[in-house]
């Protein structure tokens, strides 16, 4: 089970990633304490200054516990947003306060079935977790990520993902454009791939993440396919 305490922790900008035109990917070196232990799929609160107060923004965890003292974080520009202003501003070195780990979107244990990964979005952050938790752990077996996107040039960690994809023919990762230009890959959304991908439900456990309303939708059509409640699990944004 998750643990189910959170301390408040300070950390300090190590690097900023730019991922697509309006996501960036924040890594933060922990400084005290200079570790936290969490698991995959968690997210930490930030405490965004803001005119004199504090605003407190969730966001997924996007790396996995084993990199300990590490943290990083993927977030979308919000125009005018409180935390978008305050991280697009930050420069290596500066502080960052925040507490956590929070939630129980996380891997059911044993790890003895076969995970599915359904993201839109900056919803792929807690799967990148997993994902390169379960490589740490040798996971052997099948996996998918199943990644969707408006876009082809907004497609987050999409060299990373190949390249976990080539270490291991284990691991499918099947990403998909809903309004493509030059793109050659799947087109539609999710749910219309995992029917084409995903024939067999039995020893599956399904992980949806992303916007409410996009969530809500693929639960509804993921239960219409027949797939048992039991079997799916999401975090809405």
């Amino acid at each position: 089970m998750p643990p189910t305490t959170a301390i408040t922790f300070q950390a300090v900008l190590d690097q900023v990633t730019v991922l697509s035109y309006n996501v960036r990917s924040f890594r933060l070196r922990l400084a005290e304490p200079k570790r936290l232990d969490f698991q995959p799929g968690q997210f930490v609160i930030v405490h965004v200054p803001k005119d004199g107060s504090i605003v407190k923004r969730a966001y997924s965890i996007a790396s996995p516990p084993h990199e300990e003292g590490i943290l990083e974080l993927c977030l979308q520009h919000v125009g005018g947003g409180a935390a978008s202003t305050f991280f697009w501003a930050l420069k290596p070195g500066s502080a960052v306060t925040l507490s956590g780990p929070h939630g129980r979107f996380t891997l059911k244990e044993p790890l003895t079935y076969q995970p599915v990964f359904m993201a839109t979005g900056t919803g792929v952050a807690p799967f990148r977790s997993m994902l390169k938790h379960l490589y740490h752990v040798n996971f052997t077996q099948d996996m998918w990520l199943l990644f969707g996107c408006r876009y082809e040039h907004t497609l987050l960690y999409e060299a990373e993902f190949r390249a976990l994809a080539s270490l291991r023919h284990s691991f499918h990762y099947i990403p998909t454009v809903s309004r493509p230009k030059d793109w050659t890959g799947e087109t539609g959304h999710i749910q219309q791939i995992f029917q084409k991908h995903i024939k067999e439900l039995a020893n599956k456990e399904i992980y949806v993440c992303g916007w409410l309303e996009i969530v809500k939708a693929v639960v509804k059509d993921l239960q219409e396919f027949g797939v048992p409640k039991d079997q799916i699990h999401y975090e809405e944004w």
